[in-house]
């Protein structure tokens, strides 16, 4: 967990800590590329992915040996998707669409150890780098309050109760999704319109109150200077796979006006 408590130490220092996600991307150098250009955390996407759980593992173990924050975002509050990330070593996980307090309770349950929670204890994992802790109870309560369980915010059912969501013990941060929170609203693709940005401070203004951090996906500069200002302290910057994408176009571009 070092490097979930070295991302919070950033946050709590008033540093915006900034990742991205990676899907498709198979090999474990991409974790090596984000670290080289100082993102803070990698998460691995496995709503939108097609991932098998030892390329999860790969991609933890990666993200161990560079030095970078390793989150897992399952593809729905199922309790052997989060146990096997956060078995695997992830340092933490994110759960989309939520919808009531109940389903984030739940994510508590499965991501946390007692007594917050009702995470199975298997010592000898990769968490633990295969060696059962002296003092179980003290590595139980140290994971706990180290770990990153974070819930997103993209369901119009989960922003009528972002308040008590944010209350809820166990859970460490919230996250926007700003492109399916303006489906839910109705304004498809329009993810800088002020009702989204509304929906951002209030999650800004529930995570001061509950001691929560705040974040929120963002896809360009625009959006990022917007939750940025209203208070967000994390942030996913798109995909790698994109940058891989707009990087070759770039560098094609580049050659053909050499070409021509």
């Amino acid at each position: 967990m070092e490097a979930a408590e070295k991302l919070r130490q950033r946050i709590g220092a008033g540093n915006f800590a900034m990742g991205t996600f990676v899907v498709e991307l198979r090999t474990p150098a991409i974790v090596r590329f984000l670290a080289q250009s100082k993102y803070d955390f990698i998460l691995v996407d496995n709503e939108h992915g097609y991932w098998n759980p030892l390329d999860i593992a790969q991609h933890i173990d990666a993200a161990k040996r560079w030095d970078i924050c390793s989150l897992v975002r399952v593809s729905s509050a199922d309790r052997g998707e989060i146990m096997r990330a956060l078995d695997a070593g992830a340092e933490g996980v994110m759960v989309p669409m939520v919808r009531t307090v109940e389903d984030v309770e739940r994510i508590v349950e499965y991501s946390k150890y007692p007594p917050l929670g009702q995470r199975g204890a298997h010592f000898a994992r990769p968490h633990s780098a295969f060696t059962p802790p002296e003092d179980a109870r003290r590595y139980m309560d140290n994971t706990n309050e180290q770990l990153l369980t974070i819930v997103q915010i993209e369901t119009q059912e989960a922003v009528d109760r972002i308040d008590e969501i944010a209350a809820v013990p166990g859970v460490d941060a919230l996250y926007l999704g700003p492109g399916d929170l303006s489906v839910a609203l109705g304004i498809p693709g329009q993810v800088e319109d002020p009702r989204v940005l509304e929906v951002a401070e209030r999650i800004v203004a529930a995570c001061k109150e509950h001691g929560k951090i705040a974040g929120s996906h963002f896809v360009n500069t625009s959006m990022l200077e917007k939750i940025r200002a209203c208070g967000m302290q994390l942030g996913g910057f798109g995909a790698a796979v994109r940058m891989l994408q707009f990087g070759v176009e770039e560098m094609a571009q580049r050659a053909r006006s050499v070409l021509s």
